[in-house]
């Protein structure tokens, strides 16, 4: 999720303290809370230091990385503690407590969306993302801002959770039921019309109703939409191309070995130019829109297979036209 939103959640779990009465009447615990629950929220995407550093390849590898794992959970909290706590010598559990809170419930929103987190690193590797919610949502934006205006007024911190932290879980419960809804859909639509098919991603897009839609097939993969109310529409299918003799040249490339293990749908178009040099151009189809593809990047070899040029494309205008099957049809 974007950083609005984990600082919004930093501030609900700041409330949440203050319906403890033993808290709310001791204005340094809760100042240490507010610290704790802030910093926690924000703490795993300090991993931005990584593109300073690195640059956008190591940033691509490592950002929801091992700073959102199973190991980081409990490294955050105490690296804060211990950085609050000359500040509240009396409250380090208390530091330690809601800084957690703040790191759990960061992840968790993380794990939400589709650029996902390696979570539970280290018992797996995977990367997960569970296709729920966009990196920018502006229904908890407008549920935060309900929830901050609330505070103003002065209404009681039990009344603003009632207000926000209710109708943010029913928000994200309606949008998991409708995902998990459409998926299933789409895997009836296929099997209805005898098509046998791979991995299926039904990925949030703005509001309830329209999602976009990744379905792996034999050759192809096709892109469109799913639809709560107008059925599944696809508009552009991709070719799966197999380059397994071409691959052992490409894993020189860091680009390429980071789009492998993080790219989900790895659409891959490999040309050989007349003097010998191997050019790959590498999208993840999981964030495609229609004709557009912002994630990509694009790899060049010499005749020897030693990497010319490696870079990411984070937003191409249009993809090559030339490298797409024109497919438009409903599929409903």
């Amino acid at each position: 999720m974007d950083n609005v939103t984990h600082a919004l959640h930093g501030l609900a779990l700041y409330a949440l303290a203050a319906t403890d009465p033993s808290l709310a009447h001791d204005p340094t615990a809760m100042s240490a809370v507010l610290w704790a629950a802030s910093l926690g929220s924000q703490a795993p995407d300090f991993d931005f230091v990584v593109r300073l550093i690195g640059g956008e390849i190591a940033y691509l590898k490592h950002h929801r990385g091992i700073t959102h794992s199973l190991p980081a959970w409990l490294l955050w909290p105490t690296f804060l503690s211990l950085l609050l706590w000359p500040f509240f010598p009396d409250h380090f559990g208390l530091l330690w407590w809601w800084s957690f809170l703040g790191v759990i419930v960061h992840v968790g929103l993380d794990l939400l969306t589709t650029y996902g987190t390696v979570a539970f690193w280290p018992l797996s590797k995977r990367r997960y993302g569970w296709d729920v919610l966009m990196i920018v949502d502006v229904v908890l934006w407008a549920i935060g801002a309900i929830g901050i205006y609330l505070w103003w007024l002065d209404v009681s911190p039990e009344r603003v959770l009632w207000y926000t932290i209710g109708p943010a879980i029913l928000y994200l419960a309606l949008r998991t039921a409708i995902q998990l809804y459409l998926r299933r859909q789409v895997r009836q639509l296929y099997r209805a019309a005898g098509t046998k098919i791979g991995r299926v991603s039904v990925i949030p897009f703005l509001g309830v109703f329209r999602w976009n839609l990744v379905v792996e097939r034999e050759g192809t993969f096709e892109l469109g939409t799913a639809h709560l109310r107008k059925g599944v529409s696809i508009q552009n299918a991709y070719p799966r191309h197999d380059e397994e003799a071409r691959l052992v040249e490409l894993e020189r490339s860091q680009v390429y070995q980071v789009f492998r293990w993080f790219a989900r749908h790895l659409f891959l178009e490999v040309v050989r130019d007349e003097r010998g040099h191997l050019r790959a151009e590498l999208a993840d189809l999981a964030f495609g829109f229609r004709d557009r593809l912002p994630l990509m990047a694009q790899i060049t070899l010499d005749a020897e297979g030693n990497v010319i040029e490696e870079k990411l494309i984070r937003k191409p205008d249009k993809f090559r036209k030339n490298d797409k099957i024109n497919k438009n049809h409903d599929a409903r």
